[in-house]
Parts: structure tokens; C-alpha cells; sequence
């Protein structure tokens, strides 16, 4: 999955080297990057730069369930969680890394838009994290420094 992800950031950097002004065209019309059932279709403009998936529909339910899980996520990974109306921004030392909406995701490495896809999409793999049960402090820590 990171092959496709590099790929995409490649042709980003690339594309900004040869003319900074083609960023509003990136964001618009950005290509897209498949590698099996991952898909990078979004830019986003920060830095580091967020590359991710947006969908045509609204596939995220807001659930207490839902956000409880995206907010676990990021905190097991050492991220602040901001939500803001139906977004949620994961956050380190003031540099958003992640922006997680109901019609798209975004991460700025490759290992945490793999993690987003998988546990909060269900896309590629099984989830590897139970929402509502605790994950222990062994498997907490494996999925910290799994990175």
C-alpha cells in the first residue's frame, strides 16, 4: 500500500516543483492512484501535504460508536483529535496529519492512511481494533510503536 501512496506524493511534489501555481488544480483535479483496494484520489493542501480518498457519497456514519473510534484511534497513536462539525483532524505538535470526514480521509504517511482506510473505512483488511473493548496495554503499545 505505501508503493501507491509514494507514488502519489511523488507526483505531487513533482507536479508543485515544475509550477507552484498548479496547486488549485491539484486540489480540484487530482488523479487517481490505485493499488489493489486502495485508492488515492485527494490533495489536500498543508504541510506536510494530506493525500486520501474521497467518495462520492457520505459512507461515514456519525455514530457515538463511530466517533468513539476515530477518537480511539488517534489517541492510541499519540495524536490530539479535533472534531469540528463532521470532521475530525488528528493532530502533533500543532501539524495536522490527518483529516477524517464522511466523504473523505486524508493522512499525511503512508501507515496512518493504510490504519484509516482499514479501521475506520473497512477498506483492505479486518479491523484489528474492537471499538468498545479495552485494547490493554501490550497491544497499545505494539500498535504505538508498530510504526
Amino acid at each position: 500500500m505505501s508503493k501507491v501512496f509514494k507514488k502519489a506524493y511523488e507526483y505531487v511534489k513533482n507536479e508543485l516543483s515544475s509550477n507552484p501555481l498548479k496547486k488549485p488544480q491539484l486540489i480540484l483535479e487530482f488523479p487517481e492512484f490505485r493499488e489493489g483496494d486502495h485508492i488515492i484520489n485527494l490533495y489536500i493542501d498543508s504541510n506536510p501535504p494530506l493525500l486520501g480518498r474521497r467518495f462520492e457519497k457520505k459512507i461515514l456514519e456519525l455514530s457515538p460508536q463511530n466517533v468513539r473510534h476515530i477518537i480511539k484511534i488517534g489517541t492510541l497513536h499519540g495524536y490530539t483529535v479535533h472534531r469540528v462539525g463532521e470532521e475530525f483532524y488528528y493532530l502533533r505538535d500543532g501539524v495536522t496529519t490527518a483529516v477524517i470526514g464522511r466523504d473523505y480521509y486524508a493522512a499525511s504517511e503512508p501507515q496512518l492512511f493504510e490504519e484509516i482506510s482499514r479501521e475506520i473505512f473497512g477498506i483492505g483488511s479486518k479491523r484489528m481494533i474492537e471499538v468498545d473493548k479495552p485494547v490493554g496495554w501490550l497491544k497499545a503499545l505494539k500498535i504505538i510503536f508498530s510504526r
